[in-house]
C-alpha cells in the first residue's frame, strides 16, 4: 500500500461513496408554521385575524357613509365576529392554514409585518388613515344626509327625512340645525315626544335661534298641556328674536298661553300687537295669512271667553277669510298625498270657524 493509498479513508465495503448533495434556493417563503413554536403560531393567526377584521370594519364604515343605517352596522359588526371566530377555527384546520398562507403569499403580509415593531408601526398607519378618514369624510357626508332630509321634508316625505337627519346625526352629533329639522320631522308625524326631545337638544346647543323657542314652547301647551313652562320658553325667546316674522309668531303662541292659563286679556293684549305687525308684513307683500288666521282664532276664543259674542263673532269673520284664502290658493290645490303642513292647518281653521260662527245667530 503506498503512502497516497494510506492517507485516505477507505469506504465502508457495499456502500457508495458519500458526495455532496445540490443545492437549492431557499423557498420564497417558510412552510406554514414549520420550525415555530406554539407562541408564534398564536401570533401570526392573530395577526392575520386582527388585519382582516379591521380591513372590515373600515369597509363598513365606509358602506356607513354611502348607505347609512345603524340597523345594518349593527348587523355588519355581528357578521364581523361571526366570521372572525369562523376564520380562526379555520386557521386549526390543514387546509384552512393554505389557505391563509396562500392569500399571505399574494398580499405580502409575513414579508411586511416581519417583526412586533412592524406590526406595531403598521397599526399606528392604519389608526392614522382611519382618525383621518373619519376626520375628512365625516362632515361630508352627514351635510350630503342634512340635504337630502331637507329635500323629503319639504316633498312630505317624513319617514325618509327623519331617517337622513337621524344618519346624519350619527356621523355629526352635534349640530343644532339637524336635530331642528329632526324634530320638525316628528312633529309632522305627530310623534311629539321624540320632536320636543329634539327641540330641546338643538335649544341646548344654540341658544339663538327663535324657531326653536316658539315650536318647543307651542308644543308645550299642545302636546303637554303646560301654558306655564310654554310661556316661559316662548318669552325666553322672545327677547333674542329680532326678525319681525318672528316678533309676531312667537307673540302669538304668547297670546295663546295666556289664554290657556285662563288670562283672556292679557291674550287680547298681546294679540293686539301681533296684529299690528303681522298687517304691516301683509301691506309689505308677505304671506302671512295663515299667521292672520291663527292670531284672529285665539282672539275669537278669547272674546267668547270674555262672553263679548259681536267682537268673537267679527274675530271668527275674519280667521274664516284669512284660512279660506291659504286652503284656495295654488299651493293647497294641488292635489297628492302630501299635503303642506300650512294647508293642513288652514283646512283646519276653515272646519272650525264655519261651526263657530254656525253656532251664533244668524250663521256665516
Amino acid at each position: 500500500m503506498t503512502a497516497a493509498s494510506e492517507s485516505q479513508s477507505p469506504t465502508p465495503a457495499g456502500s457508495a461513496p458519500i458526495l455532496p448533495g445540490p443545492i437549492r434556493p431557499p423557498e420564497s417563503g417558510p412552510e406554514p408554521f414549520a420550525g415555530t413554536d406554539q407562541p408564534r403560531q398564536i401570533w401570526d393567526w392573530l395577526t392575520f385575524l386582527a388585519l382582516a377584521v379591521l380591513v372590515y370594519h373600515l369597509l363598513a364604515l365606509w358602506y356607513r357613509w354611502l348607505r347609512p343605517d345603524p340597523d345594518f352596522l349593527s348587523f355588519t359588526t355581528g357578521v364581523a365576529e361571526l366570521l372572525a371566530i369562523a376564520s380562526l377555527l379555520g386557521l386549526q384546520t390543514e387546509r384552512g392554514r393554505k389557505l391563509a398562507f396562500g392569500l399571505d403569499n399574494i398580499l405580502g403580509l409575513r414579508r411586511v409585518l416581519s417583526s412586533r415593531w412592524r406590526v406595531c408601526l403598521a397599526a399606528w398607519v392604519v389608526a392614522g388613515l382611519a382618525i383621518i378618514l373619519l376626520w375628512v369624510g365625516s362632515p361630508v357626508a352627514a351635510n350630503h344626509l342634512r340635504i337630502q332630509g331637507l329635500d323629503a321634508l319639504e316633498e312630505g316625505s317624513y319617514s325618509t327625512a327623519i331617517a337622513s337627519f337621524r344618519r346624519a346625526l350619527s356621523l355629526v352629533p352635534q349640530h343644532a340645525a339637524t336635530h331642528y329639522n329632526l324634530a320638525v320631522a316628528y312633529e309632522a308625524v305627530h310623534d311629539y315626544e321624540e320632536a320636543m326631545a329634539e327641540y330641546q337638544t338643538a335649544l341646548e346647543l344654540d341658544d339663538r335661534f327663535w324657531p326653536v323657542y316658539n315650536n318647543l314652547g307651542r308644543l308645550r301647551i299642545q302636546a303637554q298641556g303646560d301654558p306655564d313652562a310654554a310661556l316661559a320658553t316662548l318669552q325666553a325667546g322672545q327677547q333674542g328674536v329680532s326678525d319681525p316674522l318672528g316678533v309676531a309668531v312667537i307673540g302669538s303662541n304668547i297670546a295663546w298661553a295666556y289664554l290657556e292659563k285662563g288670562l283672556p286679556r292679557a291674550s287680547l293684549s298681546e294679540l293686539g300687537l301681533v296684529l299690528d305687525q303681522l298687517d304691516l308684513l301683509r301691506a309689505q307683500g308677505e304671506s302671512v295669512e295663515i299667521y292672520l288666521a291663527k292670531a284672529y282664532q285665539l282672539a275669537a276664543r278669547a272674546h267668547e271667553t270674555l262672553e263679548d259674542a259681536s267682537n268673537a263673532r267679527g274675530a271668527w269673520q275674519d280667521s274664516l277669510g284669512y284660512a279660506l284664502a291659504v286652503a284656495e290658493s295654488a299651493a293647497c290645490d294641488a292635489g297628492g298625498l302630501n299635503v303642506p303642513p300650512d294647508c293642513l292647518d288652514a283646512f283646519r281653521m276653515v272646519a272650525e270657524a264655519r261651526e263657530a260662527l254656525a253656532r251664533s245667530t244668524g250663521g256665516p
